[in-house]
């Protein structure tokens, strides 16, 4: 009896952890619940250092709005520097197999454009290491998952997953060979990810130092992305946040020249 209870005990030691851990569908899913806040607005700065320290800085105010489980669409209007002072970006992005949408307003002209979301600027936005696909949602149709080996990262213990494109269209109209993302087991958060080139030679490096907390959610605002082959990085920095309401019509490109 009792070589029986210590057996069952092993096994309870061996098997727990095992069962415990969450596969990846329930990772992401935990994820986009603490992500995904109805509707968030505030400052938006980015800082572009160079290898050598130089910085530029460019701000617009910032509004996001989650109008489905499928469409996320966003907001930016340049205020600096003076160059860019008016100009407008409207973004619809969508989760499913819809085409992602993008309109510029050029102050100078007057006149708003609709662009490719993927080709605009080679795929970066506003010249920074952020490209518009690693700030839209993606469609998980287009991807494959692997669960990878948990990790303790300074002091965090996470869960790790592989993404890469299910096809050869999808892996070149990403630009990543993969990418390895990190979600804190406690939290849900994903807070790192490490981009891989399309040779599997990493490229960039992707971590949320801060978060606007509220409720369930954890929205980050400050955001560092470090190309590690360049040696150039991007802050994106989120401030006088609000979750406030936003008007429907602020997601519309009459708005986005009225403005």
């Amino acid at each position: 009896m009792q070589k029986l209870m210590i057996l069952a005990a092993a096994l309870t030691i061996l098997i727990t952890p095992l069962s415990a851990e969450k596969s990846v569908e329930q990772i992401l899913s935990e994820f986009n619940k603490t992500f995904s806040i109805p509707s968030i607005q505030g400052t938006f700065t980015i800082k572009l250092i160079s290898k050598n320290g130089d910085v530029r800085e460019i701000k617009a105010r910032a509004y996001q709005k989650i109008v489905s489980k499928k469409q996320n669409n966003r907001l930016f209007i340049f205020d600096f520097p003076p160059r860019v002072r008016g100009t407008g970006l409207l973004v619809h992005s969508y989760s499913d197999e819809r085409e992602n949408n993008m309109w510029i307003y050029l102050p100078t002209v007057k006149r708003v454009k609709r662009i490719s979301l993927e080709s605009s600027g080679g795929g970066y936005f506003m010249g920074s290491d952020f490209t518009y696909s690693d700030l839209i949602d993606a469609n998980l149709n287009n991807m494959k998952f692997e669960q990878l080996e948990s990790k303790t990262t300074n002091g965090i213990d996470n869960y790790v997953i592989k993404s890469w494109g299910k096809n050869e269209e999808i892996i070149q109209e990403l630009g990543y060979g993969h990418i390895i993302s990190y979600y804190n087991k406690e939290t849900s958060v994903m807070h790192r990810r490490d981009f891989y080139d399309l040779n599997n030679k990493l490229l960039k490096i992707y971590k949320v130092e801060d978060y606007f907390i509220s409720g369930p959610y954890h929205y980050p605002t400050k955001m560092t992305m470090t190309n590690v082959q360049t040696e150039h990085k991007s802050v994106i920095e989120v401030t006088e946040t609000s979750t406030k309401e936003i008007p429907d019509r602020y997601f519309t490109t009459r708005y986005l020249s009225d403005n």
